[in-house]
C-alpha cells in the first residue's frame, strides 16, 4: 500500500477516429490529474512525473485539476508551500503544441487565483469555460475545458464555442460525473470526441484492480456512479478517467496505481 503511492507508471492508449486530421496522426497528448502537491507529495515526486512526461516527447500536455492538497476542504486551510512544490516540480515541462489545464475542486477551495495564475505563469493556458484551437499544416483540432462542477460554473457553450460535429474536439474536466450528464442533457456530447477527466483517484483504496474496472467499463454506456477509472464510451463519446498522480487524506493506494496517460491520436482511414 505504501509502495504503490509512488509507483508512478505510464499508461498508453490510442484514440482512433475518422475526425482526427492527417496532420495530427501520431501526435501525442500527455494527460495527468490530481497531483495533490502537499505533505506527502513532495517536489521530488512531482519532478519525477515531469521527467517521465518529457521522456515521452508529447506534442500536447493537459492537466486535469487538483494540483495541491493542504487539508480537508471544510478546514479552509491553505499551505502556500504546496504551490511552490508544484511549480518547482513542473518547471521543466513544455510541449510544441501547447500546455492546457483546468482547475479542480481542491484548487478552487484552497487558492483558486494563486494556483491559476501560477500555472499560467508556468506556460499553461487555463481553459476553465474556454476553448483553444490547435493548428498544424492548415488543419486543426480543438481543446476546451469546463469549470469544476462542484466549485465553479460550468459553461459547455463556451468550452465548445465554434466547434462543428465533424471536428475533433477534446474536453478537459476535473469531475467526470454530473458534468458529463449535464453535457448529454444539454446536447453538447455530439460536439465532443474525447473527454479527459480525473477526480476519482481510481478510488485510491479499491477492492478491485484498475485493469478489472476498466475491462468492466469498456464499451458500455454508463450511469455516473460507474465512471471511476479507464477508457469508456459514453453515449458515443470516448471518456478517459485517470487514477491520477497523487493522493489525499491518507498516504495509501490499494489496487489504484498512480499514472501518467500518454494518448496517441490516430486517423481512422477506414
Amino acid at each position: 500500500m505504501l509502495y504503490t503511492i509512488y509507483d508512478l507508471k505510464i499508461k498508453r492508449i490510442e484514440i482512433e477516429s475518422i475526425y482526427v486530421p492527417k496532420s495530427f496522426h501520431n501526435k501525442k497528448i500527455a494527460f495527468v490529474a490530481d497531483i495533490h502537491s502537499g505533505l506527502f507529495v513532495k517536489e521530488k515526486y512531482i519532478a519525477k512525473m515531469s521527467d517521465m512526461i518529457m521522456s515521452e516527447k508529447p506534442d500536447i500536455i493537459a492537466f486535469g485539476g487538483d494540483y495541491i492538497y493542504s487539508a480537508m476542504s471544510w478546514t479552509h486551510y491553505y499551505n502556500y508551500k504546496n504551490l511552490y512544490r508544484l511549480i518547482n516540480g513542473i518547471k521543466s515541462l513544455n510541449a510544441p503544441l501547447g500546455m492546457y489545464a483546468v482547475m479542480g475542486n481542491h484548487d478552487n477551495l484552497e487558492a483558486k487565483y494563486e494556483i491559476s495564475n501560477a500555472l499560467h505563469d508556468s506556460g499553461f493556458q487555463m481553459l476553465d469555460n474556454d476553448i483553444k484551437r490547435i493548428e498544424v499544416n492548415g488543419e486543426h483540432i480543438s481543446i476546451g475545458g469546463i469549470g469544476d462542477y462542484y466549485t465553479d460554473e460550468v459553461h459547455f457553450d463556451k468550452a465548445t464555442s465554434g466547434v462543428q460535429e465533424n471536428d475533433f474536439h477534446i474536453l478537459l474536466t476535473h469531475t467526470p460525473f454530473r458534468a458529463i450528464v449535464k453535457a448529454e442533457k444539454e446536447n453538447y456530447l455530439k460536439l465532443i470526441k474525447l473527454i479527459l477527466a480525473g477526480h476519482t483517484h481510481g478510488r485510491q483504496i479499491s477492492f478491485m484492480p484498475m485493469s478489472m474496472i476498466e475491462k468492466l467499463n469498456k464499451n458500455r454506456a454508463h450511469y455516473p456512479v460507474d465512471m471511476h477509472y479507464g477508457m469508456m464510451n459514453y453515449m458515443g463519446t470516448k471518456l478517459y478517467v485517470t487514477s491520477g498522480v497523487g493522493f489525499v487524506l491518507v498516504p495509501l493506494r490499494v489496487f489504484a496505481q498512480p499514472e501518467i496517460v500518454i494518448i496517441t491520436l490516430k486517423q481512422d482511414v477506414k
